[in-house]
């Protein structure tokens, strides 16, 4: 599993960033882009992962990226379950040795930016960060529209939508 986190982040987590220039085609396994969020709460960050190709959205709330890779697989597989994908979940090779690279891909660095704002809104209008409610905003997430040259498409597709596409 390879993982593809901010500086920033990778900062945050006391993890010195190691570059690998080698790029993942629009296939699985993919990688997950990891980036720091704002919970809305003091002292209460948030860490979102976002799988390309499949731009689905896992939302773990901590600081520590050892500690988010290590619940990354669990809360993948219950997306995937939740939303009737879990015959997906062993494409995602979630339980392979996670190896922790610095970002590469300016495109999906972009989209991550635009979840942000959304995610970030959503977390601090969540009167409780339970599981049930961070569960809900992982949901949400698979119905928004991704522009670019997501699964060969020039035009707005959803991660639902590409899911669905590689059934």
């Amino acid at each position: 599993m390879i993982i593809r986190a901010t500086y920033k982040l990778l900062s945050v987590s006391r993890i010195s960033p190691v570059k690998s220039d080698s790029l993942i085609a629009d296939s699985f396994p993919g990688e997950w882009y990891a980036n720091l969020l704002s919970t809305g709460r003091v002292g209460k960050p948030a860490i979102h992962f976002l799988h390309y190709p499949t731009m689905i959205t896992i939302i773990y709330i901590g600081k520590s990226l050892k500690q988010g890779v290590a619940v990354l697989p669990e809360r993948a597989s219950a997306l995937l379950k939740r939303n009737g994908f879990s015959s997906m979940t062993d494409r995602y090779q979630l339980c392979s040795n996670p190896e922790i690279f610095a970002t590469n891909n300016r495109f999906v660095l972009g989209n991550m930016n635009q979840m942000k704002f959304l995610i970030e809104d959503m977390l601090a209008e969540t009167y409780e960060l339970s599981e049930n409610n961070i569960a809900r905003i992982e949901d949400f997430m698979l119905e928004y529209l991704v522009g670019g040259m997501i699964a060969g498409k020039k035009n707005y597709v959803s991660p639902m939508e590409i899911l669905k596409s590689k059934t």
